[in-house]
């Protein structure tokens, strides 16, 4: 193995699960059975079965079982069978019942007429007949993983180095539960090589183990098993291989792919934080805020729920109720009924010479229409189910600064801080004011415009200037007030060139293309929602992509909806079993279901937690504007927790974590805000049969709940969550 810089690897077998649609050829009896009590199956029976399935299933009430092991001469190739012999019909029907966990999820009957039963489970297919033959009674058992494999070995390559995850020593596995405290994943390969912690070879701050054989898109599926871990990376070594490096509180684990000599390794190297070498991360804090004034939900545990559930109104908050109670934002837009919104179109002298046509375009890009893309207040309309219609107003001819831009561009404050936008919207309102009444832009009556934008004639450009952005009014007097003008000032804007409704994704110079998604973006700031991308680094999503808060596509998140009021019930489920539940699609009416370990109704939507929706390709996610291929399960992990501050002698309390890494000191935080949880098979999606792995919060805690989708219809989902 060439690699010194190397990782740890730990592993899960990664099953994915498709479903029962196509039908197995079962295996039909032949010979007289073999006979076994379950006491008596052999060791080597026992953890062949224990090996393969990763727990044994659950053994009919019968004595006489013939086994027919992988790898057996009279085995199959991808899964084990067994029978028992003189099972009654009631014995077979409840032993059905025993299959606790498991889904049914289809029955069909082979060519001799037997009825087959299919169940699933995590990655695993059972099929179950009860059926005569040769005057006996039997029951059939057939378990295979999903995945279409056939190359799982029972035993390990002739190699005296080589491990596979079921036969590693039991020093090998100490070592791993002592080091690390919890197995990361393992990659789907069954030939490991460890090399130990304090070994003469190894690292003497870190564990190094590696596999031979994976793909590189096994690789690429094992990163998003990360999905929970702060990334960084990835980073190129002196050989031009690629490490990707992935911290959870003191762990840090560095993984590589490279090919040798015509084979393929994965090296994975894991290491504390708090050892000798690295580098130790301390908990990032915003400017002035210190650790001790964030607010959590640890430790409170889970309330009292009736029928294992227990139904949730934020707005029973009392700290923060959503997003106008808290400081940054307090006097920010209505987000409920029908905000005012100045549209002003601004045409520098030194910019592309626009006109009214221009204007009818901005009309109906912010305004109601019908056209393939949103505007604004459509999109808006939607998004809150109804409960806020914009009432837009787009000033009819562009308004012309006394100045070009290039003058603008250049005016700083006392500080040094770029202000000219500022100094042109207060020039502006005091041109307006001349001539029209701007109060009646404050439908709210707090004395602060609801919402103003202004769209520019510039080209579009990636410095401040030319670019899209939403940002706070400081142009002020001598004591810290902003200009009023009838009575009324501007709290923050919009600002954005006209051209970003000609973003075809690669330019914005096409006339023929009406793309209004910036500006949905950015009014999503106006009524307070955060980037879901890092503002330090915008190539690092972790939200992939996936909100109009991240790469500017589809609906807002289940958590927005939450912070802007839109949604202001869900259900927490508390139960100490199981319970199975509908959800419908969310965008009819943004139905959610939450999961946690601890609940504090005093904080509302403002602490950590998991929110399960039923994601659907409808609505704001329809005409090829969704996410994902597929209708299925989607699980956000949230950590809204509070941070308390006191400015000037009053207490405020704003969301404290966001989506931007810890590295930007000025603005990151050590959690994400929001993130996705990904299934077994690296996706975003769990469609039918899926089942929640095992999930952490950021303490590293694992979840106390996981769930099997049970069905899923046009319209609803029923969903089993069970206590672990």
């Amino acid at each position: 193995m060439k690699k010194l810089f190397a990782l740890l690897l730990c592993a899960v077998i990664a099953f994915s699960l498709v479903g029962c649609d196509t039908e197995p050829d079962p295996p039909m009896p032949t010979d007289p059975p073999i006979t076994h009590t379950y006491s008596s199956f052999t060791p080597a029976e026992k953890d062949l079965m224990t090996g393969y399935l990763g727990a044994v299933i659950p053994f009919a009430p019968n004595e006489h079982y013939t086994l027919e092991g992988y790898n057996t001469p009279d085995g199959y190739e991808e899964g084990f069978h067994f029978r028992t012999v003189g099972n009654t019909p009631e014995e077979f029907a409840a032993y059905q019942a025993s299959l606790k966990g498991y889904t049914p999820v289809s029955s069909y009957t082979d060519e001799a007429g037997n009825t087959w039963y299919c169940y699933v489970k995590g990655g695993l297919i059972m099929d179950l007949s009860y059926y005569a033959s040769e005057g006996n009674f039997i029951l059939s058992i057939f378990v295979r993983i999903n995945d279409g494999s056939t190359s799982i070995p029972t035993e390990p390559k002739p190699d005296e180095n080589n491990h596979s995850y079921k036969d590693w020593s039991a020093d090998d596995k100490a070592l791993f539960n002592q080091y690390i405290g919890a197995l990361i994943p393992f990659l789907p390969n069954n030939e490991y090589y460890i090399e130990g912690y304090n070994k003469e070879y190894d690292y003497e701050n870190g564990l190094c183990f590696y596999t031979v054989g994976n793909t590189k898109a096994e690789f690429d599926a094992y990163l998003k098993k990360f999905s929970s871990y702060k990334a960084e990376g990835p980073y190129p070594d002196d050989a031009g291989d690629l490490w990707y490096s992935f911290t959870k509180d003191d762990l840090t684990v560095d993984i590589v792919y490279y090919t040798e000599d015509g084979e393929s390794y994965v090296n994975v190297y894991i290491f504390s934080s708090l050892s000798k070498d690295p580098e130790v991360t301390e908990p990032s804090t915003q400017p002035g805020d210190t650790n001790e004034n964030v607010i959590t939900n640890d430790g409170k545990g889970l309330p009292t729920g009736t029928n294992g559930i227990y139904n949730v109104n934020f707005k029973d908050a009392t700290l923060v109720k959503d997003v106008h109670d808290q400081g940054y934002y307090l006097d920010g837009c209505p987000t409920i009924g029908a905000p005012a919104v100045l549209v002003i179109p601004v045409g520098f002298s030194d910019g592309n010479k626009l006109t009214a046509s221009h204007i009818d375009k901005l009309e109906l890009a912010f305004g109601e229409n019908g056209n393939e893309y949103y505007s604004v207040d459509n999109f808006y309309r939607i998004a809150s189910y109804g409960q806020m219609d914009l009432d837009v107003t787009v000033l009819d001819t562009w308004y012309t600064p006394k100045k070009n831009s290039a003058y603008y561009e250049g005016l700083k404050d006392s500080e040094g801080y770029a202000n000219g936008d500022q100094i042109l919207l207060d020039e502006i309102l005091q041109y307006l004011s001349t001539s029209m009444d701007l109060s009646k832009f404050d439908s709210d009556g707090n004395d602060v415009i609801d919402a103003v934008v202004m769209i520019n004639n510039l080209e579009v450009g990636e410095d401040d200037f030319h670019w899209a952005y939403r940002y706070w009014n400081g142009y002020t007097d001598s004591d810290g007030y902003y200009y009023e003008y009838d009575g009324v000032s501007a709290n923050d804007f919009v600002w954005a060139s006209y051209y970003f409704l000609q973003d075809d994704g690669n330019d914005y110079d096409d006339a023929s293309v009406f793309n209004t998604y910036t500006y949905i973006h950015e009014f999503g700031h106006v009524l307070g929602a955060d980037d879901y991308y890092d503002t330090s680094d915008a190539e690092n999503h972790p939200m992939d992509g996936h909100d109009v808060m991240d790469n500017m596509l589809g609906d807002h998140s289940a958590y927005t909806k939450f912070n802007l009021g839109w949604i202001t019930s869900s259900r927490l489920v508390v139960t100490n079993g199981s319970i199975t539940l509908t959800l419908s699609d969310f965008s009819k009416n943004g139905d959610t279901i939450l999961l946690a370990n601890n609940w504090d109704p005093s904080l509302g939507a403002y602490q950590e937690y998991y929110i399960v929706v039923y994601y659907t390709n409808n609505g704001l996610n329809g005409g090829g504007n969704g996410y994902f291929d597929r209708s299925g399960i989607v699980v956000y992990h949230v950590n809204a927790s509070l941070i308390k501050d006191n400015y000037e002698g009053e207490i405020y309390y704003d969301v404290y974590n966001n989506n931007t890494d810890p590295s930007d000191k000025e603005y990151g935080t050590e959690n994400n805000l929001l993130e996705f949880v990904t299934a077994l098979d690296g996706d975003y999606i769990f469609g039918s049969g899926e089942t929640l792995p095992v999930t952490y919060t950021d303490s590293g805690k694992s979840l106390n709940y996981t769930f099997t989708v049970m069905s899923l219809t046009a319209d609803t989902a029923t969903i089993t969550f069970t206590k672990r």
